[in-house]
């Protein structure tokens, strides 16, 4: 059935709302709250079903789908524990820019709440979708379908890239509906031009510009490079704005060397960006901020007086390049790249991690992607590892979701088609969705994983030695099974590699392999990074 085509029933019109926002691929788990969906998307060949082992999987999945391509992708699970369980991939949409269509049954229409103890009821699951979507739809009955479910498709596609969430009763998703569903149309926003004004005025008087990146950047990386050059403004990026501006560029400068810039800068320029990691660097009168966010709670959420630019900020950005005087400024790319080597020489110690970075980035082709989880290697990669391109790291974000990787890394791989994908997974965090390596296997899903193998929660288990002393650690260690024998007990390629020069010739195998593949390394304890990403103020009132 067309888009174009009246459909007579809710499951219809869902599968069709799919189909409108541009969604191939459902990472779902069926069940009999959905029966009547998954048949109408028997008759959708154009929607290729992936059956996960874990509704988290299935939301975690979406994300990285999501992320990876800048579109919609979807996930569809059955109420309560489906739905409790999804819920944490669409919390690390809701933070990490995810535009998930998550498709949820529900119980019976006429026992929602009453606490019948009917399969899978719970007192108020939208009330828990309100808090992990931008936008939550119910659909009571067929006369309510079609307007319910086009204001879940607009919110969808329009502002920052965050979920949405369809709940469809069992009993209703036969119901008739009266009319089809339009196109999702998403509006270009861009900044006024008063505040455009505003900006070029702060930056025209500007002498020591310092640009910030984040995830709302992610498809502006011409405008952001564009912009730092007329400035000469040296350019950082955390987390989700990694891959906006090449690490190579010569403005570019990472974390802690835009710490030190910060010490001075006299105008930031935060593109995309809630400036949650610099606010703790402290702010004076001296220094104005210029925030460009999509977003508008974002604009000044740090209550510093910002001139904010609300808009998308690729055209935003363009619009402030257009109106910014042409004047030629001094060249800042020495100054970058001495705070660069400075850098570099503070952080040499932080071995194997920078050595088996580097041997990552040297076998990863230049627009590979790279999926985080949360562990050791993740977080030196926030660091040392050379991004190159847009949308070629991928992070839960604030959220932290530990365990995530394999099914991230796998939705992903197949939102970046030809690309290769590598998941960076702990042995702590594996075991949180390994299972999901049945999935890529039965799907034929050529990602690779990287799981470096410790014997503990190693974030844990410092912390808690450097806090309480080694003999008081505690719940940290881990007694693992073999996972040589775990990776080929479902068919998928397998194989350990200690070491940079091993891990590199390894990690080539499984990038040339045309299916599944596992590496495992095992590198032990590793120096701490964690005093180069969360740093004291530079400047304020008590500096």
């Amino acid at each position: 059935m067309s888009p174009e085509t009246p459909t007579h029933t809710v499951a219809r019109l869902t599968v069709d709302a799919l189909r409108l926002a541009g969604v191939d691929t459902l990472y779902c788990i069926p069940g009999v709250q959905n029966d009547e969906f998954f048949d109408a998307l028997v008759d959708a060949p154009d929607i290729r079903p992936i059956v996960c082992r874990h509704e988290q999987g299935a939301s975690y999945m979406a994300l990285g789908h999501s992320q990876v391509t800048g579109g919609v992708s979807a996930c569809a699970v059955v109420p309560g524990p489906g739905m409790l369980n999804a819920a944490a991939g669409l919390s690390c949409g809701d933070w990490a820019g995810g535009r998930i269509l998550a498709v949820v049954g529900a119980v019976p229409h006429g026992l929602k709440g009453r606490g019948f103890g009917v399969l899978h009821e719970m007192a108020d699951p939208t009330a828990i979708l309100d808090q992990v979507t931008c936008h939550t739809t119910y659909v009571g009955d067929g006369a309510a379908a079609v307007d319910g479910v086009q204001a879940a498709l607009d919110a969808l596609v329009g502002g920052a890239a965050r979920p949405v969430s369809i709940e469809v009763p069992v009993d209703v998703w036969g119901h008739e509906v009266d009319g089809p569903l339009e196109s999702p149309h998403a509006e270009t926003l861009v900044a006024d031009e008063r505040s455009i004004a505003r900006a070029v005025d702060v930056l025209s008087r500007a002498e020591r510009p310092l640009m910030v990146v984040g995830g709302g950047a992610q498809d502006a990386a011409a405008e952001v490079r564009a912009l730092a050059e007329i400035l000469q403004s040296p350019t950082f990026t955390r987390r989700q704005g990694h891959g906006v501006m090449d690490r190579r560029d010569p403005l570019w400068v990472p974390l802690t060397a835009g710490r030190e810039l910060w010490r001075d800068a006299d105008v930031v320029v935060a593109v995309g960006t809630r400036l949650e990691f610099p606010m703790h660097w402290g702010h004076d009168e001296r220094l104005t901020v210029i925030s460009v966010n999509i977003d508008d709670a974002d604009l000044d959420r740090h209550e510093l007086g910002a001139v904010g630019l609300h808009g998308d900020a690729g055209p935003t950005l363009r619009r402030l390049i257009d109106a910014l005087p042409l004047e030629p400024r001094a060249s800042r790319a020495a100054e970058a790249a001495a705070v660069r080597a400075a850098f570099d020489d503070a952080t040499a110690h932080l071995e194997p991690q920078r050595s088996l970075l580097e041997a990552i980035r040297r076998a990863l082709p230049d627009d590979g992607v790279i999926v985080e989880d949360v562990t050791q290697l993740g977080f030196a990669a926030h660091l040392m590892f050379e991004f190159r391109h847009p949308r070629t790291f991928l992070t839960t974000g604030v959220v932290g979701a530990l365990g995530a990787g394999v099914a991230h890394a796998i939705g992903a791989q197949l939102g970046a088609g030809d690309r290769k994908v590598l998941g960076i997974v702990g042995d702590g965090g594996f075991g949180f969705t390994a299972m999901e390596l049945a999935t890529a296997a039965q799907h034929d899903i050529p990602v690779t994983i990287l799981l470096h193998e410790n014997g503990a929660y190693g974030n844990v288990k410092r912390i808690q030695t450097n806090r309480f002393g080694a003999e008081r650690t505690i719940a940290s260690d881990l007694v693992n099974p073999d996972f040589d024998a775990f990776g080929r007990s479902f068919g998928i390629h397998t194989e350990r590699a200690d070491g940079p020069e091993a891990l590199e010739r390894a990690l080539g195998r499984a990038f040339d392999h045309d299916g599944p593949s596992l590496v495992i390394t095992r590198t032990g304890d590793v120096p701490d990074p964690w005093p180069f990403l969360r740093m004291g103020p530079v400047r304020g009132p008590n500096v």
